[in-house]
């Protein structure tokens, strides 16, 4: 498992946000902070879905869903894309598995690339 902290620009309607993302390749999806995804709206779940964590007896509580595009290092990520919100979230946000296999992310020491730039839209 691979973790790494950058800053990415969270694109959604006229709105933008900079924020500062964790890369976790020990997360399966990406997610918002609530307090992120009320800056840039989002859509509320009717009742919050409880995810366990790798930590006995604890839950994150998923409250709905931002769709949005994405910058990371400098590029503009060609798709939309939905990111659950997370009530509690300590990072802004969590870049997961889901985002960074698709596009070819590499996590560095030093700084965060892809294997092929510009990234492009994929299909599997």
């Amino acid at each position: 498992m691979v973790r790494r902290f950058d800053r990415i620009r969270i694109y959604k309607d006229e709105r933008l946000l900079e924020v500062d993302a964790l890369f976790d390749t020990g997360s399966s999806e990406s997610y918002l902070a609530e307090r992120v995804a009320e800056k840039v709206g989002y859509e509320r779940y009717e009742e919050p879905l409880k995810v366990p964590l790798a930590v006995e007896s604890y839950d994150a509580e998923i409250i709905g869903y931002s769709t949005c595009f994405l910058e990371i290092a400098g590029y503009r990520l060609p798709t939309i894309k939905a990111l659950g919100v997370i009530k509690g979230l300590r990072v802004d946000a969590i870049v997961g598995i889901d985002i960074i296999e698709p596009y070819e992310i590499t996590l560095e020491k030093d700084r965060i690339t892809y294997k092929r730039s510009p990234p492009g839209p994929y299909l599997f």
